[in-house]
C-alpha cells in the first residue's frame, strides 16, 4: 500500500512547516547563548552544542521529497541522506552526555571547571561518532543492492535494500544510548529523593531547637546550682550567679547574589557559617576559698537558621533545576524517537501497508519504496477497476460491517462487564474503541484477500460484459426474437454461457485435426517409398541366395571326387601315433 499524492503533498507540507519552526527556535537559542553571558551555563553549553546539529538535520528535512524528485543519485538526495544519518542520532547522544554530567556532578562532584574539560570530548563522541557511518555509505555499492543512500518515502535516506543498517547503525545505538540515560536518571532520582527527605528531617529537627531564641544582641544565661566542696570546709550554700553574655556571629558569604558551587550541590545539607564558642570566667569576691571558671558553649545555630534556611533552599532549587532542565531535554528525545520506532514496528508487522497517521507524526519515516520517485502507482488495469457488481459487493461488505458495529455498540458493550463500566467508564470506553477497530481492520482484511484469491473482481467484470452484449442484442433485434431470462432453463442458461467457449474449442480442435492428418498423410507417403525399398532389397537378396546354394553345391561335389577329408583324418592319426612313440 502506497500513500496518494494528496496525503505525500499533507505530510511534506507539514514536515517543512514544522522543520522552519525548529529552525527558528534554534536559531533563538544560539542568539541567546551568544548574545548573553547570563546564559552561559554547563546545561546550557550541551544544548547550544546539539542546537548546530539540529539545524543540519532540519536543513534536511526541509528539502523533503525535492532529493527524490531530482533522483537518488543526484548530489541533493545524497547531500540529504547523509545529513539524516550523521546528525538525527546526535540529539541521542548530546542527551546522554547531560546525563553523563548530571551523574558526574551528584556521584562524583565534579565542579563547573571539570565539566567544562569534558565539552571537547562530548563534541568528538556525539557527532564524530555518527559521522563515521554516515561517510562511509557514500562508498558502499554492490550489483544486487545498488547504493545505500537512496528513497524513503518523503526524503532521501538508506534505501530499503540496506534495511538491515537502519537497526544496525541508527535505531539500535540510538535506542541504547537512551536505555542508558534513563538509567541514570532513574539512578540520580533516587538519590535526589534521598538527599530531600535528609534535607526536610534536618529542618524540622532545627525548627524544633529553634523554639528557644535569642533575642537582641544580649542574653542572660543563667548558671543555677552550681556545687563546689572545699576539702577543709563543709557545703555552705548554693551560689546563684548571672552572667551576661554578648553572642555574635558571621555569614562569612553574602546571601545576596550567591550561586552554590557544585561541590555544594552535592552536599545541600552542610552548613554555611563557622560556629564558635564563647567562654566566660565569673568570680566570686566575698569568699576567697572558691573561685570558679564558668565556661558555656553556644553556638550561633539557632541565629543563623533564617539564613541557613534560604541557602538550603537555594541549593536545593539549583540541584532540580539543573536536573529538570536535562530531564526535560530527554522526554523531549522520547517525544521525538518513539513514534519512529513505532512506525518501524509497525512497517516490519505489516510489510504492505503504511499508516497514515504514524508517518505525519514520524519525524523520521523509514518504510522505503522501490521506486525512485513518491508518486503514487499508476491506475489498476481497466479488467481490475470494480464493475457495476463488484462496487454493489464493497458497498453491501460496507454496509454488512457498518452494522455489524453499530450492534457492538457501547451500550451493549458496557452491559457485559458492568463493574468496569461503574468505575473506569474510560478505559472500557478506550477498549471497546480498540475492539471495534481491530474488528473492521481483520474483518477488511479479510474480505480483501477473499476478492483477490478468488479474482471476484475480473470475474464479476467479465459477467458484466455478458450482460451488456446480451443486452445489447436483445436490443438490437439479434436472436430468435426477445425470450425472458427467467424463462430459460438451467441447460439452456448453461449452454448459452458455453457456446463461445466450446466454438474457440471446435475451431482449434479443427485446426489440431487438419494438422495431424497433413502428419499421417506424409508418414504414409515415406512407408511406400520404404516398402519398395525393401521389395528391391529382397529381389537382389535371393540372387544372392541362389549363387550361395551353387558354390555349396560346388563344393560338395568337388570334396566328394578328392576324398580330402578323408586324406586329412589320415594325416591327424599319423601324428598322434608318432607321438605317442
Amino acid at each position: 500500500m502506497s500513500f496518494s499524492e494528496k496525503e505525500l503533498h499533507a505530510i511534506s507540507t507539514t514536515e517543512r512547516v514544522c522543520s522552519a519552526i525548529s529552525l527558528t527556535g534554534t536559531t533563538v537559542i544560539v542568539a541567546s547563548f551568544l548574545g548573553s553571558n547570563a546564559f552561559r551555563k554547563p546545561i546550557n553549553r550541551l544544548v547550544f552544542y546539539a542546537s548546530w546539529g539540529n539545524m543540519m538535520a532540519n536543513i534536511a528535512t526541509v528539502i523533503s521529497q525535492s532529493g527524490i524528485h531530482m533522483g537518488i543519485n543526484s548530489p541533493l538526495c545524497q547531500f540529504q541522506a547523509f545529513l539524516i544519518q550523521w546528525f538525527m542520532p546526535a540529539d541521542a547522544l548530546w542527551t546522554f552526555a547531560m546525563a553523563c554530567n548530571v551523574y558526574l556532578t551528584f556521584f562524583y562532584k565534579y565542579n563547573s571547571e571539570q565539566l567544562r574539560r569534558l565539552e571537547c570530548k562530548y563534541l568528538i563522541f556525539c557527532y564524530g561518532l555518527p559521522f563515521i557511518p554516515a561517510f562511509v555509505y557514500f562508498f558502499v555499492k554492490t550489483k544486487a543492492r545498488g547504493k545505500v543512500y537512496g528513497s524513503a518515502v518523503l526524503w532521501c535516506w538508506v534505501s530499503k535494500t540496506w534495511d538491515w543498517l537502519r537497526f544496525a547503525v541508527f535505531y539500535g545505538p540510538v535506542w541504547f544510548f537512551i536505555v542508558l540515560t534513563l538509567a541514570i536518571y532513574i539512578r540520580t532520582g533516587g538519590v535526589i529523593w534521598e538527599r530531600r527527605r535528609q534535607l526536610n528531617r534536618l529542618g524540622n529537627l532545627d525548627s524544633a531547637d529553634s523554639n528557644t531564641r535569642y533575642e537582641g544582641e544580649q542574653t542572660a544565661e543563667h548558671v543555677e546550682g552550681i556545687e563546689m566542696r572545699d576539702p577543709e570546709r563543709p557545703i555552705e550554700r548554693t551560689h546563684t550567679r548571672a552572667t551576661e553574655i554578648r553572642v555574635t556571629s558571621e555569614i562569612t558569604r553574602s546571601q545576596q547574589g550567591y550561586y552554590p558551587t557544585t561541590e555544594e550541590l552535592c552536599n545541600p545539607i552542610s552548613p554555611f557559617y563557622n560556629p564558635y564558642s564563647v567562654t566566660i570566667e565569673g568570680g566570686f569576691m566575698g569568699r576567697q576559698n572558691s573561685i570558679l571558671p564558668l565556661k558555656a558553649v553556644k553556638h550561633t545555630h539557632s541565629e543563623s537558621w533564617g539564613r541557613r534556611r534560604a541557602m538550603s533552599d537555594t541549593t536545593n532549587t539549583a540541584a532540580w533545576a539543573y536536573t529538570k532542565y536535562a530531564m526535560l531535554f530527554f522526554i523531549a528525545l522520547l517525544v521525538t524517537w518513539v513514534p519512529s520506532t513505532i512506525n518501524r514496528a509497525y512497517s516490519l508487522a505489516y510489510p504492505h501497508s503504511a499508516n497514515f497517521a504514524l508517518y505525519y507524526i514520524n519525524p523520521n519515516p523509514n518504510h522505503s519504496r522501490q521506486a525512485a520517485s513518491p508518486s503514487p502507482p499508476p491506475p489498476a488495469p481497466v479488467p481490475l477497476t470494480p464493475g457495476p457488481r463488484a462496487t454493489v459487493l464493497q458497498k453491501s461488505f460496507q454496509q454488512a460491517l457498518l452494522r455489524t458495529l453499530r450492534t457492538n455498540s457501547y451500550a451493549n458493550f458496557s452491559g457485559c462487564f458492568p463493574t468496569p463500566a461503574k468505575h473506569v467508564p474510560a478505559s472500557l470506553e478506550s477498549v471497546w474503541r480498540q475492539l471495534n477497530a481491530k474488528l473492521e481492520e481483520s474483518a477488511k482484511a479479510e474480505f480483501e484477500d477473499i476478492v483477490r484469491e478468488r479474482d471476484a473482481v475480473r470475474q464479476l467484470n467479465e459477467l458484466d460484459r455478458l450482460m451488456g452484449e446480451a443486452r445489447y442484442r436483445r436490443d438490437h433485434g439479434q436472436g430468435q426474437g426477445d425470450v425472458a431470462p427467467h424463462t430459460l432453463t438451467p441447460e439452456e442458461l448453461y449452454i448459452a454461457r458455453l457456446t463461445p467457449h466450446l466454438q474457440e474449442a471446435q475451431t482449434a480442435l479443427n485446426a489440431k485435426i487438419e494438422f495431424t492428418q497433413d502428419e499421417n498423410a506424409t508418414l504414409s507417403q515415406r512407408i511406400q517409398s520404404q516398402r519398395l525399398e525393401i521389395e528391391g532389397l529382397l529381389s537382389s537378396l535371393e540372387s544372392v541366395v541362389v549363387d550361395l546354394k551353387g558354390a555349396a553345391t560346388a563344393a560338395t561335389q568337388f570334396s566328394g571326387e578328392n576324398d580330402l577329408r578323408k586324406e586329412a583324418i589320415q594325416m591327424e592319426e599319423e601324428v598322434k601315433a608318432r607321438a605317442d612313440i
